[in-house]
């Protein structure tokens, strides 16, 4: 790093200053000069919070384990890259509503484990200085707002925000019913225009929009794509999550940066509610998947102290 790095006008962070604050692995880490100012950026120049944003994504990096290709190709069609946006940003997609409807409640957190793992994956090979963030596109469907694992999407996104600030250039959320969307969309009306920008809501109708944004979509979003990873979707959409072939992992984790170049769980309701208890709840729930959706998106004027956790 030479003799430091700038952090902000007139700011300067030394070597000797590292050493003095006992965070010396920082390039270890992963988190080089341009990383580091996006900490300094996510917390608004307070340096004594910039300090404990390194510190505590040092602390976990030494303690959580990023999961290898091969073991996020278990995971290959609930998580997964697939090409670009018109943008040229990598282009992540959570089947979010597939692992709510299909996973047992002890592996929604390996689930969550697989999306950091794979947001991990995408910072390292397939962002670049020009094009340093990522699109993430969450498919709904099947989702239902009262069986939502609201602990698994806290988990994932505190994590995502606490550690990867600044990564999400735009965010797609298709297929989500059709009252969601409304609670969603009215939402969307109190935060940032910046924040605003970012998230893109679809319903059953999304493939035009995604079409003009996406520069190929997946083949089981109605795409004409046949790459391996479309190719290992397919084949393994009839059949348990973690339960998937080995060819199948296999074709998975050998999609690497080269092929895309070419807890707490929502609980069952069986029961009936009146009208207006049914709405609340509903409202209640949504609200929260919402703040899990957007957490990664960066906007640090935009704090709402009401929420559980700040939305980045």
């Amino acid at each position: 790093m030479g003799g430091g790095v700038e952090i902000g006008r007139g700011s300067r962070w030394s070597e000797k200053n590292l050493t003095e604050h006992k965070i010396t692995q920082l390039w270890c880490c992963r988190i080089n000069e341009e990383e580091l100012y996006r900490f300094y950026t996510a917390s608004n120049g307070d340096f004594s919070c910039l300090l404990s944003s390194i510190r505590k994504t040092v602390s976990w990096r030494d303690t959580y384990r990023i999961l290898s290709e091969e073991e996020l190709g278990i995971w290959s069609n609930m998580v997964f890259w697939h090409g670009f946006d018109t943008h040229n940003r990598p282009c992540l997609v959570v089947r979010l509503g597939l692992a709510c409807t299909s996973l047992q409640s002890n592996d929604k957190p390996r689930f969550a484990q697989a999306v950091v793992s794979q947001v991990e994956y995408g910072v390292v090979n397939l962002v670049d200085t020009e094009n340093p963030h990522i699109t993430v596109l969450v498919d709904c469907e099947g989702l239902s707002a009262l069986r939502v694992p609201m602990q698994m999407l806290k988990s994932c996104s505190t994590l995502l925000q606490d550690h990867f600030p600044d990564r999400l250039g735009c965010l797609f959320v298709i297929r989500l019913p059709p009252v969601a969307r409304v609670i969603l969309q009215t939402f969307l009306q109190v935060v940032k225009p910046i924040t605003r920008k970012k998230l893109r809501i679809e319903g059953d109708m999304f493939q035009k929009a995604l079409s003009e944004c996406f520069q190929i979509l997946p083949s089981y979003l109605g795409g004409d794509c046949s790459c391996l990873r479309c190719v290992a979707v397919n084949k393994c959409s009839d059949q348990h999550p973690l339960l998937i072939p080995r060819n199948c992992a296999e074709s998975a984790a050998g999609y690497s940066v080269e092929g895309n170049r070419s807890f707490q769980d929502g609980t069952s309701v069986n029961f009936e509610f009146d009208q207006v208890l049914r709405f609340s709840v509903l409202s209640i729930l949504i609200f929260a998947v919402v703040i899990a959706l957007v957490a990664m998106i960066y906007d640090p004027e935009n704090h709402l102290g009401i929420l559980p956790f700040n939305i980045y």
